[in-house]
């Protein structure tokens, strides 16, 4: 694996989709192979893949997706105290 690949499948290790058991197996061997560049770059994927989850602002749920998502939340509790009432 060329160095450049190593860093395609680096990117996708580091986002933790790398699933293939062939394929973790050829890129830890290529880790090994590239040592400290390896690590190096997997460090600075690592680093921004951080400063973008970071960057995202959380958006506020629809009004309506928040009501039926309490209603639930209210029912599945208070079918819960019925249960232990019971």
């Amino acid at each position: 694996m060329s160095f450049e690949e190593f860093e395609d499948k680096a990117r996708l290790f580091v986002l933790g989709v790398l699933e293939d058991e062939d394929e973790i197996a050829h890129f830890e061997a290529a880790r090994r192979e590239y040592g400290g560049r390896a690590e190096e770059k997997i460090a600075e994927l690592q680093r921004l893949s951080a400063a973008f989850a970071l960057s995202l602002r959380p958006t506020p749920p629809q009004p309506a997706t928040k009501e039926r998502l309490l209603s639930l939340i209210q029912n599945a509790l208070g079918s819960k105290n019925k249960n232990n009432a019971a």
